[in-house]
C-alpha cells in the first residue's frame, strides 16, 4: 500500500471515529430534541399558543443562523487554521478572544434591537395572525421574551468554532442536550395549565438553555487557551479576514432564513396551526438530518479547510466524496420511511393532550414535502463545506440566492393547490437545484469530483432504500392499525421502522455496498480494513 493511500486511509479514520463521536452526542441531543417536541405537542397543541410559539421562536433563530453556528464556523475555522500554523499558540487563541468579544457587540445590539422592534416585526411578517384576537400581541410577547437567547447562543457559536478547529467536537456536539433539557422542564412545570399561560414555562426554558449552552463550554475553551474576558478587536488584519468570509456566508444564510421566513409569512395565512405543522414536520426532518448528517458536515469542515491551505486537493476530493457517499447513505433511505409512515409517525409523536387528529393530519401532509428534499439538504451542506474550506463563501451566497427565487417561486405556486405541504415541497425543490449547480461549480473548480463512483453509490443506495420501501408497505397494513393506544402505537411503529432498517442492511450487504462497512465504522468509531481500498482515486 502506498504512503499516500495509507495516510488518507488514516485521515478517513479519523474522519469516522470524529463523526461517530459527534453523531453519538447528537444522537443523544436529537432523542431529547424529540421528546421535547413531544411534549410541546401535548401542552400547546396546534392553535394559536403553538402558532404564536413558533413564529416568536422563528425569529431570534433566524438571526442565529445568520451570525451563529454554521457561518461563525465557516469564516472563523479556516483563518484560525492558518493562523495557528503560522504564529504561536499565544497569539492564535488571542485571536479567538478578540473574535468573540467582536460577537459579543454585534449580537447583543441585534438582540436590543429585536426587543425594540418586535411589534413591527411580528406584524409585518406574520400579518395573518391579526384574524385572531390577541395573536399578535402573544407572538410580540414572546418574541421579547426570548430574543437574548440569540446574544448566547452566539457565544456558544464562537467556543463552538474555537473547540472544533482543535478536532475537539464532542462538547460542542452535547451543547443542545442543555437546551432540550432545559425546555422540558419549563414546559412539564406548566403542565395541565392553559395553553396561552403554558407557553410562558417554554419560553423560560428556552433562555435558561442558551445561557447553560454558553456556561458549559467556557471551561473547555480555557482549557485549550481561550480567555472569555473582553479584548479590544479593532486593529486586528486577521479579524478583516473573518469579517470578510463572514460578510458572503451572513448573504447566504440571509438567504436561507428568507425562504423560512417566506414560507412562515405565507402560512401565517392559511388554516390556524400551519406555521406549527411546518415546524413540527421540519423538526422531523432534522432528526434525520442531525443524527449522522450534521455530525459528518462538522468534522469535515476543519479537516478540508487544513487540506484546502495545503494546496492537497486529491485528498479533499476523497474527503468530500466520503462525505457525500456517507449522508446519502442515510439520509435516502430516512426520506423513504418519512413519506411512508409519515401519518403513523405524526400520530404516535404527538397526537395527544392538545394535539388533535386534525393536527396529526396537517403536520403530516407537510413531512412528505420537506422529506423529498431530504439528500439535497444534507448534501448542500457538505458541498458548502468544501468551498468554505477552499475559503470561497461568495459562491454559495450566489447560488443561494437562485435556490431562494426557486423557493419563492414554489411557495407562491403551490401553496394554493397544496396548502403547508406545497410550502414544504417548495423548500425542498429549492435544494435540489442548490444542490445540483453547487456540484456542477465544484467540479468546474476542482476537475473530477469521482462522479462515476458517487453514482454506482447512489445506485446501490436506491435499490436498498427502494427495496425497504416495498417491505414496509407491504407489511404497513398487516402491522399499522388506525388510533392504537399509546404503548401500542409505539410498538407498531418500532416493528415498522426496524422491519424497514433491517431490509435496508440487508439490501446494502446484498449487493455488496462498501458503505455499510463505513456506516459500521462510523458506529464503532474506527476504520474497517476493507476502507482502505475503498478511498482510493477521486
Amino acid at each position: 500500500m502506498s504512503s499516500e493511500t495509507t495516510t488518507q486511509s488514516a485521515q478517513t479514520g479519523r474522519l469516522l471515529r470524529a463523526a461517530g463521536t459527534v453523531g453519538g452526542m447528537t444522537l443523544v441531543s436529537r432523542v431529547l430534541g424529540l421528546l421535547r417536541d413531544v411534549v410541546l405537542s401535548g401542552l400547546l397543541g396546534a392553535g394559536m399558543a403553538a402558532d404564536a410559539w413558533s413564529a416568536a421562536f422563528t425569529l431570534p433563530n433566524t438571526l442565529r443562523r445568520l451570525v451563529g453556528e454554521g457561518n461563525i464556523s465557516a469564516a472563523f475555522i479556516p483563518v484560525f487554521a492558518r493562523y495557528s500554523a503560522e504564529r504561536t499558540e499565544e497569539e492564535s487563541w488571542a485571536l479567538a478572544s478578540r473574535f468573540f468579544t467582536t460577537v459579543v457587540i454585534v449580537a447583543g445590539a441585534l438582540s436590543a434591537l429585536g426587543i425594540l422592534l418586535a411589534p413591527w416585526i411580528v406584524g409585518f411578517m406574520f400579518e395573518g395572525y391579526a384574524s385572531v384576537g390577541g395573536k399578535i400581541e402573544l407572538t410580540t410577547a414572546l418574541t421579547r421574551a426570548v430574543f437574548g437567547y440569540l446574544l448566547f447562543i452566539s457565544l456558544t457559536a464562537v467556543l463552538m468554532g474555537a473547540l472544533n478547529a482543535r478536532h475537539h467536537f464532542a462538547a460542542a456536539a452535547f451543547t443542545p442536550v442543555l437546551l432540550n433539557l432545559s425546555i422540558i422542564a419549563g414546559a412539564t412545570l406548566m403542565w395541565g395549565r392553559a395553553p396561552a399561560l403554558a407557553v410562558w414555562g417554554i419560553a423560560a426554558g428556552a433562555m435558561v438553555g442558551g445561557v447553560l449552552q454558553f456556561l458549559f463550554l467556557v471551561p473547555f475553551a480555557r482549557r485549550l487557551g481561550m480567555s472569555v474576558r473582553p479584548t479590544w478587536p479593532l486593529g486586528d488584519p486577521a479579524l478583516g479576514e473573518i469579517g470578510r468570509l463572514m460578510l458572503p456566508g451572513l448573504i447566504g444564510a440571509g438567504v436561507v432564513q428568507i425562504n423560512i421566513l417566506v414560507g412562515r409569512k405565507l402560512a401565517s395565512s392559511l388554516v390556524e396551526g400551519s406555521i406549527t405543522s411546518l415546524y413540527f414536520a421540519s423538526r422531523l426532518n432534522e432528526l434525520a438530518l442531525g443524527v449522522f448528517a450534521v455530525a459528518v458536515a462538522t468534522v469535515v469542515l476543519p479537516v478540508m479547510a487544513q487540506q484546502g491551505a495545503a494546496g492537497d486537493m486529491t485528498r479533499l476530493r476523497a474527503t468530500l466524496g466520503f462525505a457525500l457517499r456517507q449522508v446519502s447513505a442515510v439520509t435516502i433511505p430516512a426520506a423513504v420511511g418519512l413519506v411512508l409512515l409519515r401519518h403513523e409517525i405524526v400520530a404516535t409523536l404527538f397526537e395527544h393532550g392538545e394535539f388533535t387528529a386534525a393536527a396529526t393530519s396537517l403536520t403530516a401532509s407537510a413531512v412528505w414535502g420537506y422529506a423529498i428534499g431530504l439528500a439535497a439538504v444534507a448534501s448542500v451542506r457538505i458541498v458548502v463545506q468544501a468551498f468554505y474550506a477552499l475559503r470561497d463563501t461568495r459562491t454559495p451566497v450566489v447560488v443561494a440566492s437562485g435556490a431562494m427565487l426557486v423557493n419563492v417561486a414554489g411557495c407562491l405556486l403551490l401553496r394554493g393547490p397544496l396548502q403547508n405541504a406545497g410550502i414544504a415541497l417548495a423548500n425542498s425543490i429549492a435544494a435540489g437545484f442548490a444542490a445540483i449547480v453547487l456540484l456542477g461549480l465544484l467540479r468546474r473548480r476542482l476537475g473530477t469530483l469521482g462522479g462515476g463512483e458517487l453514482l454506482s453509490s447512489l445506485l446501490r443506495i436506491g435499490f436498498a432504500a427502494a427495496v425497504m420501501g416495498w417491505v414496509v408497505d407491504a407489511l404497513h397494513p398487516v402491522i399499522a392499525r388506525p388510533d392504537p393506544a399509546l404503548v401500542e402505537g409505539w410498538l407498531r411503529l418500532l416493528a415498522l421502522v426496524a422491519a424497514g432498517a433491517v431490509t435496508y442492511l440487508a439490501a446494502l450487504a446484498a449487493v455488496g455496498a462498501p458503505e455499510l462497512n463505513e456506516l459500521r465504522a462510523v458506529g464503532a468509531r474506527r476504520l474497517p480494513d476493507t476502507l482502505d481500498d475503498d478511498v482510493q482515486g477521486d
